[in-house]
């Protein structure tokens, strides 16, 4: 029987494309878990996801450049949150309109120990199996299938 959910938690996610056709991922370390994922993060109240992934852009890397974001993905199924089992997700993923140089991103050091390191990955079907939770995975097979791969 699933616990009775009782907040949702809106969160927001990009696929950032590199001009060398890999996609980054980022490794950190949440709630004693190391998690391979994107980057993004909980959007505020009254804050649009646009908003949210500027300012998780701005709070995780203190290397980065602007980027245009276009929906992707939303999971339609619902599910609770793996840290905060009360807490019912909302996902929606993004990625970048245009490609990006990899040397343009480096990680916020003032983050501290959370942001382990990023991760250029291949746009193959293998790459899937690096993320840590399965709704990233599905959300790369959806970029896959979107970009043609």
């Amino acid at each position: 029987m699933m616990q009775e959910l009782v907040r949702f938690n809106s969160r927001v996610y990009v696929f950032i494309l590199s001009d060398q056709g890999r996609i980054m991922g980022m490794k950190e370390h949440w709630h004693g878990v190391d998690l391979n994922k994107l980057p993004g993060g909980g959007q505020n109240l009254g804050e649009g996801m646009l908003e949210c992934l500027d300012r998780e852009i701005r709070e995780e890397f203190s290397l980065w450049t602007p980027l245009e974001y276009h929906h992707l993905y939303t999971p339609t199924h619902c599910f609770s949150s793996r840290f905060r089992p009360e807490e019912q997700l909302i996902l929606n993923y993004f990625h970048t309109g245009e490609h990006t140089s990899e040397r343009a991103w480096e990680l916020n050091p003032a983050e501290g120990e959370n942001l382990l390191g990023i991760e250029w990955l291949p746009l193959e079907p293998e790459s899937a199996q690096w993320f840590t939770l399965e709704t990233d995975r599905n959300a790369f097979l959806a970029l896959l299938k979107k970009l043609g791969h």
